[in-house]
């Protein structure tokens, strides 16, 4: 391997161990609304005051103006609306850990 291809390889190497340790480290110091249904499940990560992220499947979650969202209205309503949104529109319920 050439100088310039191990220098490439050690980069993206570090970036991925930079997003998967940001991605651990959100996880586990968020609490979380866990919503599952046969449609698909997600877990939105947040704390007292903002949504800090979220993993999906099956479901698509606009993470940028579902952040906008909890700014204007607050976190708690936010998480009630989701939740009841969640339930009215999949089959399934969600629970906050």
């Amino acid at each position: 391997m050439k100088s310039t291809g191990k220098t490439i390889f050690v980069i993206v190497a570090a970036v991925v161990v930079s997003v998967a340790v940001l991605v651990f480290y959100v996880s586990k110091t968020s609490k979380k609304l866990v919503c599952k249904s046969k449609e698909g499940n997600i877990t939105i990560m947040y704390d007292s005051k903002k949504v800090k992220g979220y993993t999906a499947k099956n479901i698509k979650y606009d993470l940028d103006s579902q952040k906008k969202a909890a700014e204007q209205i607050g976190i708690d309503k936010y998480l009630n609306d989701f939740e009841k949104w969640f339930s009215t529109h999949t089959t399934g319920t969600c629970e906050r850990k």
